[in-house]
């Protein structure tokens, strides 16, 4: 078996077409955890998994008894399963490294075994090693990247777990659902899981999602920023005062805000050079937010280049106080919203 999205890789497991080696890894871990469990399920017969599932921390890592138990025969069954959960690939030793390229080369025809990776952020085109691994394991068996969903598929996604549930959520309320709650298909399980239980057998509106749902740091901080943008000097600190009643760390916040305004800048350059929010994302990995590029668009035409720069100096430096000093991480943070706003006003004086 070749390279597999996971959508493939979910139907070769219901169609139980199993591959001796699998390397699964990826950005978006809910869905690679939901698929090892069901890949370990159908691997093991079922009430022989104390002595036919074997796990090993990646951490803790034992390669004489990993390949060992990988090497033994299965026990009243026609296979064993062994999985290698979250080995630091990078800063493996190469005795190491070279002995797991073995087994996947070379796999016990009895045993499935499974190199899973949610802890690390793994990227083959800047990696030697993680490329070897994932080539070589697409030849013995399966390599599955879990990359993050887009927009569109996110909304796909969350429009059947929603008729799942027995609820309608029709596409403008879905994306909304997105953008307020964030790309986390393990956050947006659990709030369509609340909506569900809030508005069962009916279609789930945007006010249902206002009223039931919590907003993440992301779409609070976008906020934050638009109010910002809009000298909306009240709602901006009210945002801000929320965020710190909610125990947010002020490197978050300013993280997420940093963000906003790259984002800002990004799509003024590319309106300046007539590009497009599709252009900006296939240069950029705005993967399952491409609503960000799409919002930042839309508002950027009123602000210069100048505005833009001062903005995220005013941040880059605030980024670098409180990463290096004992500064107040809400005062630093109030000052900063006052320094972008006089900044704004300079603009539309």
């Amino acid at each position: 078996m070749p390279f597999l999205s996971d959508a493939q890789l979910g139907k070769s497991i219901r169609e139980n077409q199993i591959a001796p080696v699998y390397f699964l890894y990826g950005k978006e871990t809910f869905l690679s955890e939901g698929y090892l469990k069901k890949l370990m399920g159908r691997a093991v017969l079922k009430g022989t998994e104390s002595f036919n599932l074997h796990q090993f921390d990646g951490a803790a890592l034992d390669m004489v008894s990993l390949r060992v138990e990988a090497e033994a025969l299965p026990l009243m069954a026609q296979r064993k399963c062994v999985v290698l959960k979250n080995p630091n690939i990078e800063k493996m030793a190469k005795s190491d490294f070279d002995a797991l390229m073995e087994m996947v080369e070379d796999p016990n025809p009895t045993t499935v075994f499974i190199i899973f990776v949610n802890a690390y952020d793994l990227n083959p085109k800047k990696s030697a090693k993680v490329r070897k691994l994932g080539e070589t394991a697409a030849k013995s068996g399966v390599t599955v990247d879990f990359s993050p969903k887009t927009g569109s598929e996110l909304t796909k996604i969350v429009k059947q777990r929603a008729a799942k549930a027995g609820c309608l959520i029709e596409t403008p309320a879905a994306s909304y659902l997105i953008e307020r709650c964030g790309n986390s298909l393990e956050q947006l399980t659990v709030e369509l899981d609340k909506l569900a239980a809030y508005r069962p057998q009916g279609e789930i509106t945007k006010k249902d999602i206002e009223a039931v749902t919590g907003v993440s740091l992301e779409a609070s901080v976008f906020d934050l920023s638009k109010a910002m943008l809009q000298n909306n000097f009240n709602r901006a600190f009210a945002i801000l005062d929320e965020l710190f009643v909610c125990r947010q760390e002020p490197l978050a916040i300013l993280a997420v805000l940093n963000m906003t305004f790259v984002d800002l800048y990004r799509a003024k350059a590319a309106t300046l050079a007539s590009k497009s929010v599709q252009d900006v994302c296939a240069v950029f990995p705005y993967r399952g937010k491409e609503f960000r590029m799409r919002n930042a668009f839309r508002d950027v035409p009123r602000y210069s280049v100048k505005t833009l720069r001062n903005c995220l100096e005013i941040l880059a430096e605030a980024d670098i106080g409180l990463k290096t000093s004992r500064a107040d991480g809400r005062i630093t943070l109030e000052k900063v919203l006052s320094s972008i706003l006089q900044v704004i006003n300079v603009e539309r004086a």
